[in-house]
């Protein structure tokens, strides 16, 4: 299955609010691309290096709900058995941790990572996160945007919408450039 194919499935579950598949897809979308970036790396290191290239993208897109465009650390219970309790993370250490590994590996999100449509980041006691859609749309616009993607596309030309603003995500694929000017991250 082809990256685009993973991003348009995606694009789909976050229309029904499957926000878990979407997380999932999104993921494998996000690991083919870091390899594709980073062959002589390892997936962990190549996944990371992508999050903390992209983390512009994201953090605008994720947090500008909340008025918020920098990465911002998390506290969650770790998912490591043997080094159980709780940890605090930088955003692109518990994307990597939390939402890739466990997509990837286990083909499902953590039972304490909750995505929502509602503009909202929750942590609880217990290490709980609650998070909002954008994330997944954060991340998605990243992998779409990556150079490595240049060539491909989505059937159907879906839009991508941020700050009022609106253009075919098929115009985003390999320009990173143009995406981080919509949304605001380079002036123009």
């Amino acid at each position: 299955m082809s990256i685009a194919t993973q991003l348009s499935n995606a694009m789909k579950k976050l229309i029904t609010d499957e926000f878990e598949d979407a997380a999932v897809g999104v993921s494998l979308a996000l690991s083919a691309t870091a390899r594709l970036e980073k062959p002589n790396l390892g997936d962990k290191a190549a996944c990371r290096k992508f999050l903390d290239s992209n983390l512009d993208v994201i953090s605008r897109i994720a947090w500008v709900a909340f008025g918020v465009a920098v990465p911002i650390n998390f506290r969650y219970r770790r998912l490591d058995k043997h080094d159980p309790g709780i940890a605090v993370r930088s955003m692109p250490e518990m994307l990597y941790d939390v939402v890739r590994c466990t997509a990837v590996h286990e083909a499902k999100l953590p039972d304490n990572l909750i995505f929502v449509r509602a503009p909202l980041i929750q942590t609880g006691h217990d290490g709980e996160l609650v998070l909002p859609i954008d994330l997944i749309y954060g991340l998605l616009m990243a992998v779409a945007a990556s150079p490595k993607n240049a060539g491909e596309s989505i059937d159907g030309d879906p839009v991508f919408s941020f700050g009022g603003k609106s253009a075919p995500i098929n115009g985003f694929w390999g320009n990173g450039i143009a995406l981080r000017r919509m949304i605001g991250v380079l002036s123009k």
